[in-house]
């Protein structure tokens, strides 16, 4: 298709009559954006001499979106899991502190998806606020928790508003010429300073210093979602229905949702998670059928969805004609699914490797992790945004995943004594993580028709959580299972290397695992007890956790593989990122807005 010289391509423009059993007597004629069915050819021809300036208005949405991640991620997962095992002490239950994380990635997961569709029938901005306000719930229920469950229900709570908020990472997209997508990197900023960036020293600080202690994460959450709430009613005024379909009413559209694939996919993940959470623990081995039945019947469930989805469902959960893009979208998928495998299970991990293997300081626990956290400012942040100005997207998501499986894999060669290792490592094999994620959702913004952005953006969110899942379970299950074949059997030589009693050895090991923890005078109830088996018992248990945390490293290269290579057959849109911008929001703006004209139509 061809044009004058500054002729600007205008979308194509529908009549659309409304059903006849509706009052109005009006046929409105509708101007859809190129971008709808075809991005790339919207990118290269609504292409002017320089980008649209952004108007305040605009810029405060995309701020005020960016600051609603604070409440469901930087205070709902990234504060909190830096002291899981603090916060399960205080609840009297560290058993079921996997299910904080776990409960806040299977709801994400599902949400992702399910807000993509809802977001097409009532809008960017009511989504999104209506997973402000769910994330907000999930802050009140989990700050006045009592029980590590109820922690965990109201953190899965918190997943759900946060995975239906995630709608905004394509408003923001629509809003910006292609080639400023890398504003997105704005959302990682507000997640990220300081949060990320000393969120372990931010979080072991309230809780060692405030009345309220741990409690306080879910406080200063609770502030940030008030704000961000009010910023998003006020400043971001996306076109009200994104899918421009005025042939349906919403009504319609929402008994078309694919409930019966949003249930599948529900169940299959969750039994299957219990499954894999299970495995190795108390009375749950893995040959036995509490933990066999779990994980096949999830698998069977979860297969059973894509069949419905694929073959069946009307409005699909997951859609085929998008999972056909597979260069261009599905290996997206398996991408952020390892990536979140990795990260979100590493988030509440590393902590944990930090108090029982090289101190049960607090604040030196935050000290250590504070490399990680600069790294998602640098990765996440500052090297987003400049994104569109490197270009090559498809070969950086490469350098970023072999960084990732790199450096978690280097874990290993530093544990449990060199401490300055196990700080420098964070920045690089978690600070990937963001930047992979951010590229992830900007290739697809410039590969998925407008009409898909919503859905796809969902799915993407939908993997990377889905991963996060899987990875929390089976990396954890590794954990579990090795430490506690380990510590017992270490400490057993510890006690027979200084002839002490069975007896003595029933007391040796519990006071062993207070001692790790910082419990004061936690070996005076062990009889015959010396320095120098105090020290000993010290080494057992650190070196016991360090040779359990190893399996996990290595148990990463794996996934690590995969993504790499399912990363190299990425279609590369970097020619894509132009000076085009694929709408303009309805209020506030200057520009041209796609318009509906109505007139007046007499029935017979």
């Amino acid at each position: 298709m061809s044009h004058h010289l500054g002729e600007k391509p205008r979308g194509q423009e529908v009549e659309v009559r409304e059903p006849s059993h509706l009052e109005s007597r009006h046929v409105p004629v509708v101007e859809i954006p190129l971008d709808f069915e075809d991005p790339h050819r919207a990118a290269l021809e609504d292409n002017p001499e320089k980008a649209e300036t952004l108007t305040w208005r605009t810029l405060l949405a995309v701020l005020s979106l960016s600051f609603s991640y604070v409440c469901p991620i930087s205070c709902g997962f990234v504060l909190i899991t830096g002291i899981l095992e603090q916060v399960g002490t205080d609840l009297g239950d560290t058993e079921n502190i996997t299910w904080i994380v776990g409960g806040w990635s299977i709801a994400s997961s599902v949400s992702f998806s399910i807000a993509g569709s809802l977001s097409d029938i009532f809008g960017r901005r009511y989504t999104i606020v209506s997973g402000e306000i769910l994330a907000m719930v999930g802050s009140i229920v989990a700050c006045t928790a009592k029980t590590t469950l109820t922690l965990a229900a109201g953190s899965t709570v918190i997943g759900f508003g946060c995975g239906i908020i995630f709608v905004s990472y394509a408003g923001i997209q629509e809003l910006v010429p292609n080639k400023w997508r890398g504003l997105l990197g704005l959302t990682e900023c507000a997640m990220t300073i300081p949060w990320a960036a000393a969120g372990t020293l931010i979080a072991t600080t309230l809780n060692a210093n405030t009345a309220q202690g741990w409690r306080w994460c879910y406080y200063i959450g609770l502030i940030y979602g008030v704000l961000s709430m009010i910023g998003t009613l006020v400043f971001y005024w996306p076109p009200e229905r994104p899918q421009y379909d005025f042939q349906k009413s919403r009504w319609q559209e929402i008994k078309e949702i694919d409930y019966i694939g949003f249930l599948l996919y529900t169940g299959g993940l969750t039994i299957f998670l219990i499954g894999l959470t299970w495995a190795g623990t108390a009375g749950h081995a893995w040959k036995s059928a509490t933990v066999i039945a779990p994980i096949v019947v999830g698998i069977l469930t979860l297969a059973a969805c894509f069949v419905y989805d694929f073959t069946l469902a009307k409005q699909p959960f997951f859609p085929l004609h998008l999972f056909r893009q597979v260069r261009e979208f599905t290996v997206l998928l398996v991408v952020v699914f390892v990536a979140g495998a990795v990260f979100y299970s590493f988030a509440g991990l590393l902590p944990q490797g930090s108090l029982y293997m090289y101190t049960n300081d607090p604040i030196q626990i935050g000290i250590i992790a504070l490399p990680n956290g600069i790294a998602q400012v640098l990765f996440g942040g500052l090297a987003t945004i400049a994104m569109g100005h490197v270009g090559h997207l498809k070969l950086q998501v490469i350098i970023m995943l072999i960084i990732q499986t790199v450096f978690v894999a280097a874990y290993s060669g530093v544990v449990p004594y060199n401490r300055a290792g196990w700080m420098t490592f964070q920045f690089f094999a978690q600070g990937a993580f963001a930047l992979i994620t951010l590229l992830c959702y900007v290739i697809a913004g410039l590969n998925v028709p407008l009409k898909h952005l919503g859905l796809a953006s969902g799915l993407i969110g939908t993997f990377r959580s889905g991963g996060g899942s899987v990875g929390n379970a089976v990396f954890n299950t590794i954990l579990t299972g090795v430490k506690n074949e380990q510590i017992p059997k270490r400490i057993a030589a510890v006690a027979v290397a200084h002839n002490m009693s069975s007896d003595a050895l029933a007391l040796l090991i519990p006071a062993t695992i207070e001692n790790a923890v910082g419990v004061p005078g936690a070996f005076k109830t062990v009889p015959g007890i010396t320095p120098a088996i105090e020290q000993a018992a010290a080494i057992a248990f650190k070196e016991a956790y360090a040779y359990a945390f190893k399996r996990v490293f290595w148990a990463s290269i794996p996934f690590g593989v995969l993504a790499i290579g399912c990363a190299v057959l990425i279609k590369d849109p970097s020619q894509y990122l132009t000076n085009h911008t694929a709408i303009h929001m309805t209020k506030g703006s200057s520009k041209a807005q796609p318009t509906v004209t109505h007139t007046e139509e007499k029935h017979a």
